[in-house]
């Protein structure tokens, strides 16, 4: 019995160590692939490194709806440590974010990240890639691809046109803040130079009153009309260069509204500088504004959005005739009276 007992323990002893002996697997060190470009399926498949955590990770893009904003969005997504991120053309140049990978496919672009990780690929057609994948087959009927586009685009373009709206009420909203305290300002400063104007064109008035009464007196009481004709005269023709000169040096015609509009803007940027207001940044954000909501109303376009017809239109119960909406706004008024 202690035989046998110390041959298994001899036994078991060699097993263990045999075990032991084979655990340890010789791993082989993990590498980093280079950056690559490839295409497959009407998609665009990009790697890259990650600066931050210096791992090859890869983006699928479409080649009919994606564009440069939308990888770069992808890129800060996957590493929050990446601040900068651009794409440049073969010349240098930096590409919108509005741009199409369609379009960034037919010539070399390099990857801008964080200012240092630059990744330089070359155009679509120098990589292997398969005829027919480049190439739509010709048939009588649309393709498959403008087919998926078409279905992509009738599925998602409310929601692009959602959030395009929320990104220009942001904005709007934002040019409408830093734009309050400027309006002010500037009501304040055109009232001051209104009333200025209007002093102006009476003292005019006033002016011209007086010049009639001198003639007057000197034609009726001092002296004879014989006398005063050629002052009128030298009078009337200074006039006349008074007005030829005005449009040589502003070249406009001369009159009432347009003299009116120039005593009140030499007024208004003199007053601009004795108060420090900013003409320039104010019209900036004025035309910014202006743009801001110009696209909007687009957004709200029914053609854009597809919306149904209009209901149809108001019309006299005894005519037959349509009414606008103010007369029905009228009309509705008189009933309530």
């Amino acid at each position: 019995m202690r035989l046998t007992a110390i041959l298994r323990s001899v036994i078991n002893a060699a097993t263990n160590s045999s075990i032991s002996r084979t655990i340890p697997v010789a791993t082989k060190p993990s590498t980093i692939s280079e950056p690559s470009l490839s295409h497959s399926d009407s998609t665009l498949i990009l790697s890259l490194i990650l600066p931050s955590r210096q791992e090859t990770c890869r983006f699928h893009l479409n080649l009919q709806t994606a564009t440069v904003g939308q990888l770069l969005d992808e890129i800060k997504q996957e590493d929050a440590g990446i601040e900068h991120a651009h794409v440049f053309d073969e010349n240098g140049n930096i590409l919108s974010k509005a741009y199409k990978i369609s379009s960034l496919m037919n010539s070399s672009f390099t990857v801008q990240l964080n200012k240092q990780k630059t990744f330089l690929f070359d155009a679509v057609n120098k990589l292997q890639v398969k005829e027919s994948a480049m190439k739509n087959p010709k048939t009588d009927g649309p393709s498959i691809e403008h087919t998926v586009s078409a279905l992509y685009h009738a599925l998602n373009i409310m929601k692009v046109y959602h959030s395009k709206y929320i990104v220009l009420k942001n904005e709007a909203n934002e040019l409408a803040t830093q734009l309050e305290p400027l309006e002010k300002i500037k009501n304040k400063l055109a009232d001051i130079c209104q009333r200025h104007t209007t002093r102006c064109i009476w003292y005019g008035l006033g002016a011209m009153s007086f010049q009639v009464g001198i003639l007057a007196e000197l034609t009726w009481d001092v002296y004879s009309w014989d006398i005063v004709e050629p002052i009128s005269y030298f009078i009337a023709y200074g006039t006349a260069m008074g007005f030829y000169a005005f449009h040589l040096m502003t070249r406009a015609d001369f009159e009432y509204m347009t003299m009116t509009d120039r005593i009140f803007l030499r007024r208004f940027y003199r007053e601009a500088r004795r108060h420090s207001f900013d003409i320039s940044l104010y019209n900036r954000l004025k035309d910014r504004l202006f743009i801001v909501h110009t696209d909007l109303a687009r957004l709200r376009s029914p053609l854009s959005l597809s919306l149904p017809a209009p209901p149809n239109p108001l019309k006299c119960k005894i005519s037959g005739e349509e009414l606008s909406p103010l007369d029905a706004y009228r009309a509705s008024r008189r009933v309530e009276l």
